[in-house]
């Protein structure tokens, strides 16, 4: 009768097993479509020790060992570094190519041309009224022109910036909830269980931290998930948690800059080094092109406005006073775009245009001078619509280079999330085909039970 028993015993220990790997599958074919889950497996036994019976063991059935993830850490290991390349050279790419604004072809190109056009004409008649007020109105516009195209690439940087500042609770909370996260997994484990929803939880923030912030995930012997950024920053410690936050800059036209609080406490920081992810694509795009674009059309508003002023302090006007800027409000390089202003005196009593060397009506001298300037090479070697050529291609070229690097990078991380989801991920095909041995197991195994009583029925009935 012990016999019996003890294989009425086994066959329970072995259908309870059946029962787990029914439900492990049942979970895998639940969480087919949910992002970051992994294919748990559940890794069946035969129970140990076997039972002696004279000189042979018998087998004492199945049991359930654990329940683990399947996940390649070679692979795993590599998508941090793919997923924040990626973000950042896509981010990037898709912030410059949003810079619409910076159509100097149809802004300052044609205002340009106009300036020199309306000289033209007012040399051919320096006395005229109409010329002199289409001159000053060509200026006037000129001015506009730098002034609109500095502003709207600050805008569109300070775009950046506020799309930073909105991602800062989706990143503290994160940080945050990994640290709790880690707290939990390693009271799980010290349970004697491994939690595997826990940890694809934890893999999934970690991912979108890699998106946003180029983290990086640092193990440790505790099984707690550490992240850092590319430069050893510490952004979650085990249980703790830093606090990002952004600040204007002084020293960048007062854009957003990243301070962090360690997950130490220590009090906030500016964060002096470069982010990977989407951080690091805004601020490429941000610090690098854009900002190029803008100090480009600054030093050349400030190499035109300084060759005409020139050339206007020694020019008269009709009433015979000289020493006239055409252009003011411009003192230094850094601002000069968004600064430059046509000489107001000027603009409200145009008989004030230094045109001439003399105040006769017909002398144009002065305007001569200021027509010959549209050939003079200015400080970065060419003349002024050569340099406006030089910006646009330069910030093209900054575009299309992070364009390119962005197909490369997606098609690497298009390849690295292939095999990612081909060894963790869920084939409903084969989860069927799992989920039918394991019913047939199932079956088989209540079969056993169902023969065990009979046999167990039958020696009870004895006499």
């Amino acid at each position: 009768m012990s016999g019996l028993l003890a294989l009425l015993q086994q066959s329970a220990m072995s259908l309870q097993a059946q029962q787990s790997y029914s439900s492990t599958v049942a979970h895998n074919l639940s969480n087919s479509n949910t992002p970051g889950y992994s294919r748990q497996r559940a890794e069946i036994s035969a129970a140990a020790p076997a039972e002696r019976f004279g000189n042979s063991f018998i087998g004492r059935g199945a049991m359930l060992m654990a329940v683990s993830q399947a996940r390649d850490r070679f692979l795993e290991a590599q998508m941090p570094g793919s997923i924040s390349q990626e973000m950042a050279s896509g981010t990037e790419a898709q912030t410059l190519e949003s810079v619409s604004t910076l159509d100097l072809d149809n802004s300052i190109a044609p205002a340009l041309s106009n300036f020199y056009s309306g000289l033209r004409a007012l040399a051919q008649n320096p006395g005229s009224s109409n010329y002199r007020e289409a001159a000053v109105g060509a200026a006037t516009q000129l001015a506009l022109s730098f002034n609109r195209s500095s502003q709207a690439i600050e805008a569109s940087r300070s775009g950046v910036d506020a799309k930073m500042e909105a991602r800062l609770p989706e990143i503290n909370e994160s940080l945050a909830q990994i640290a709790r996260l880690n707290v939990q997994v390693r009271q799980a484990r010290n349970g004697g269980a491994e939690p595997n929803d826990l940890l694809d939880t934890r893999q999934r923030l970690t991912d979108r931290m890699s998106e946003l912030l180029g983290a990086v995930p640092v193990a440790n012997k505790e099984g707690d998930m550490n992240l850092t950024l590319s430069d050893g920053t510490s952004l979650v410690a085990s249980e703790k948690a830093a606090v990002l936050s952004v600040l204007p800059d002084a020293t960048n036209s007062g854009h957003a800059q990243i301070y962090i609080q360690k997950p130490d406490g220590s009090p906030r920081q500016p964060y002096s080094g470069t982010p990977g992810g989407e951080f690091g694509g805004m601020l490429a795009a941000r610090d690098g092109a854009m900002k190029h674009a803008s100090e480009q059309i600054d030093q050349l508003a400030f190499d035109l406005a300084g060759s005409i002023n020139t050339i206007a302090q020694t020019g008269v006007a009709l009433d015979g006073s000289t020493g006239r800027d055409l252009f003011t409000g411009i003192t230094t390089v850094s601002g000069a775009a968004r600064s430059m202003t046509m000489n107001a005196a000027i603009a409200s009593n145009t008989s004030l245009f230094p045109a001439g060397s003399t105040s006769a009506p017909g002398n144009s001298n002065a305007v001569q001078g200021m027509i010959d300037t549209e050939a003079v090479a200015l400080s970065g070697g060419t003349n002024a619509a050569g340099a406006l050529a030089r910006i646009t291609a330069d910030f093209g070229a900054s575009a299309q280079r992070a364009s390119t690097m962005h197909e490369g990078d997606a098609a690497m991380l298009t390849q690295l999330d292939s095999m990612r989801q081909s060894a963790s991920g869920v084939s409903v095909d084969e989860e069927l085909v799992n989920m039918q041995q394991a019913q047939r197991a199932y079956e088989a195994v209540s079969r056993v039970i169902k023969t065990a009583d009979s046999m167990l029925e039958t020696l009870l009935s004895l006499k």
